[in-house]
């Protein structure tokens, strides 16, 4: 794992851009992305820095390896953000809804090494509820857990609601046998939906327009062949 520097930008409604900028930043420890001390001077959390700001958009982008990025307001994940390697974009992704920022909401990522395994799901619900489910991947089925409590799976976390946007960051390429991406399954087993699996290595993580409705005890699942 190195220390590398992690930039990216929030934009607004307004039409700016929060620049945000982190040095020295060890891979595989997540952390606080705050703005650019070259043009903010002092590093803030982006809530901070410009409360009361729509953002619609949050782009960051780390050296070799990223896992996810996201708002998180008073322990809650708010919303997440698109996550690149840098150099490897082809568009400003939105987010699934705009976030009006409060003093304190704060960004927070992860960056990897480039052969890391981790497994990412962001997913946002039909109630606007934003969660990210998370694994190491290695040979055979991982489940993925809530990342703010690893004792909960997708249906304990999200019963009763249905998700309509979501996205899977993974860079095991090939060795991805769940039908190349996150299997969601029911409480039989049975495939309810899978979020294909992008690597920011390689492009922008694709977010998929779904209807999947959870239930407890389903659960969220990647399958690789090594």
């Amino acid at each position: 794992m190195a220390n590398t520097t992690v930039v990216g930008y929030a934009r607004t409604t307004g039409g700016d851009q929060i620049p945000l900028r982190v040095d020295s930043q060890a891979e595989g420890t997540e952390f606080s992305l705050t703005t650019d001390t070259n043009l903010t001077v002092t590093a803030q959390d982006i809530g901070t820095y410009k409360p009361g700001a729509t953002v619609t958009s949050i782009e960051v982008f780390g050296v070799n390896g990223i896992s996810y990025c996201y708002v998180l307001r008073q322990g809650v994940i708010l919303a997440w953000g698109s996550v690149n390697v840098a150099g490897i974009n082809n568009q400003e992704m939105p987010l699934c809804a705009p976030v009006s920022l409060r003093p304190g909401d704060t960004v927070r990522v992860l960056t990897l090494a480039a052969a890391s395994r981790n497994t990412a799901l962001c997913v946002y619900t039909a109630s606007g509820v934003a969660r990210i489910f998370t694994g190491v991947a290695a040979s055979g089925t991982v489940a993925l857990t809530d990342l703010q409590d690893s004792s909960n799976s997708i249906g304990d976390t999200l019963q009763g609601q249905t998700i309509v946007k979501a996205m899977a960051v993974n860079s095991d390429g090939s060795k991805v046998v769940s039908s190349g991406g996150v299997w969601i399954r029911n409480a039989s087993g049975q495939l309810a939906g899978v979020i294909p699996v992008s690597n920011p290595q390689e492009c922008e993580p694709m977010i998929s327009n779904v209807m999947i409705p959870i239930q407890l005890n389903w659960t969220a699942s990647i399958v690789c062949n090594a």
